[in-house]
């Protein structure tokens, strides 16, 4: 081979492997399907082309170029790197749309240099750039740049490979990129397939929930068959509150979690509580709560429909049973169809709305019933209940209830012998001892018939003036006396009458001298008059003093 022929020859050699190296790197660039991968191997590949320390693409980001990858660094300096159009020698690239170089290219002024990609230049030592577009049709997707730590001058050889390169990286990368947005749609699709199936999921529960409950309504299943239907179609465990707080079904729940009101016609009927769900979302849990709540709004509001006409059926009855001339046959068979042995009760109570109110009557009167088993109705204006318990029975339960309530009516007992006559009888006398509890300002307290013997008989239609004003027209200038003195003449007059007027007796009584008593009773007679001695007054005396001692006792 003639010497001038050989340097073409091994020219011609030279740019056929890198035909062939261009190519293999097409065919690697288009099995690629991950842009950051095409990144990683296009920069790889420059940089092994063109012989040069430091290859790195600029994307470009809206209006703003940014160093994605560099291979070749020696630090992190250069990744993230942004240059606006025109400024350093990439922007001059995407400005111009052209191929640039530099020999040396800090020390070269004619691209406008930044402080940032000076520094990074710098730290990196960079010397000769080269850059070239990376173009697809009428779209430029960024630059490739190519750099030696030394100054070098790039020939038109350096900038054709880089080209050829950049054109068969930027036809990977758009194909990249439409996998990339390909791979992302599916990945929303399946999203929202699963989004849609959880949806039809949820409402297909919710559907079922439904179908549950309205089995549970229509088959008259009450709150604990709710509090199940829950369970087992949310996994909720669930209780039910009624407006007060108590728990109607269902365990207790703590505090926190999930609450959602129970709404009446009438206004808030209690809440559904439940524990935060672990096996459904908490929007879920709380929109099945929802529609449970609907369920045991209808339960409670016909339960209180119901309760509402027993309660008028039953007033009724205590209607006719009490103020009717219905023969006693008549009125046991009646009591009978209401639920209740007339003969069985042993105890009526008489439960005034004074002082808590009707409305805290009511309700006392119902728990009262509940307590005891019995029966309770409105009547006159007041509570009627028949008890098949014992007097001293319900003045305990009376008792307890009073203690736990917040506001105590008060409430007259008597003892009967059952039966209609038997109601009746019991039943006045019970009233007599509530209207006298209140005019001795004893209201919100309870006493039995026998309490108060046949002080209720005479005084049970009188006001608390009518007491008041009989007690201090009778005995008050003793009480008067005894308050300014510090004695006790009131209850040596009061035990006095009560043992017949016995002397020893009384002594015994009061633990005082026979003389003592003689002088107490003489200065009763100068507070008094000598007419109190006399049967008729002794009697009133007697009277006033024991109703004087049953004020004394409510307010002590």
């Amino acid at each position: 081979m003639a010497p001038d022929v050989a340097p073409t020859v091994a020219e011609l050699r030279r740019r056929a492997d890198e035909l062939v190296v261009l190519n293999d790197l097409a065919r690697r660039l288009a099995a690629l399907h991950d842009t950051r991968d095409v990144l990683d191997e296009v920069a790889r590949q420059a940089r092994r082309l063109l012989g040069v320390d430091v290859a790195y693409i600029m994307l470009l980001r809206g209006d703003v170029l940014r160093i994605e990858v560099v291979d070749g660094a020696m630090g992190s300096a250069m990744r993230g790197i942004e240059l606006e159009r025109g400024q350093g020698l990439g922007g001059q690239v995407l400005a111009t749309g052209r191929p640039l170089w530099s020999g040396d290219y800090l020390e070269d002024g004619r691209f406008p240099h930044t402080d940032g990609v000076d520094s990074a230049a710098s730290s990196e030592q960079l010397g000769g750039i080269l850059g070239v577009p990376l173009v697809v049709g009428d779209d430029t997707l960024g630059v490739l740049l190519a750099a030696e730590r030394r100054a070098r001058d790039f020939v038109a050889h350096d900038v054709e490979l880089l080209a050829g390169l950049a054109a068969h990286a930027a036809l990977a990368l758009r194909t990249a990129d439409l996998f990339d947005r390909e791979r992302a749609a599916a990945t929303e699709l399946r999203a929202a397939n699963a989004a849609l199936r959880e949806v039809s999921a949820s409402r297909e529960r919710a559907s079922d929930l439904r179908d549950v409950l309205n089995e549970v309504v229509l088959h008259g299943g009450g709150l604990p068959a709710v509090v199940a239907a829950l369970e087992r179609s949310a996994g909720l465990v669930v209780a039910v509150r009624d407006h007060e707080g108590r728990t109607l079904a269902g365990e207790p729940a703590a505090d926190g979690g999930l609450v959602v009101p129970v709404e009446l016609p009438g206004g808030h009927g209690g809440d559904l509580v439940a524990a935060a769900p672990a096996t459904v979302p908490e929007e879920e849990a709380e929109r099945l709560l929802r529609i449970g709540a609907t369920t045991v709004a209808v339960l409670l509001a016909s339960e209180r429909a119901v309760a509402e006409a027993e309660l008028r059926t039953r007033g009724e009855f205590v209607h006719a049973l009490l103020s009717s001339d219905a023969d006693e046959a008549s009125l046991v068979r009646r009591a009978r169809a209401n639920g209740i042995d007339l003969h069985a009760v042993v105890t009526v109570a008489v439960v005034d709305a004074e002082p808590a109110g009707a409305a805290a009557a009511g309700g006392f009167a119902a728990r009262l019933a509940a307590e005891l088993r019995g029966w309770s109705a409105a009547h006159a204006g007041q509570v009627v209940v028949l008890l098949p318990a014992t007097v001293e029975q319900a003045r305990a339960a009376v008792s307890r209830l009073s203690a736990a309530g917040a506001a105590t009516p008060t409430t007259g007992l008597a003892a009967g012998a059952g039966g209609p006559a038997g109601v009746r009888a019991s039943h006045e006398e019970a009233r007599q001892t509530a209207a006298l509890l209140i005019a001795l300002d004893r209201a919100g307290s309870c006493a039995t018939a026998d309490d108060l013997g046949l002080y209720r008989s005479l005084f049970s239609r009188s006001g608390r003036a009518d007491v008041t004003s009989f007690v201090r027209a009778t005995v008050g200038p003793l009480l008067d006396h005894d308050r300014d003195r510090q004695r006790d003449l009131a209850v040596t007059l009061e035990t006095y009458l009560e043992l017949a007027r016995h002397h020893a007796r009384t002594c015994e009584a009061l633990h005082i001298h026979a003389n003592t008593l003689y002088q107490r009773l003489d200065r009763i007679t100068e507070v008094l008059g000598a007419r109190w001695k006399e049967p008729g007054r002794a009697l009133e005396l007697q009277v006033a003093l024991r109703l004087h001692r049953l004020i004394a006792e409510r307010t002590d």
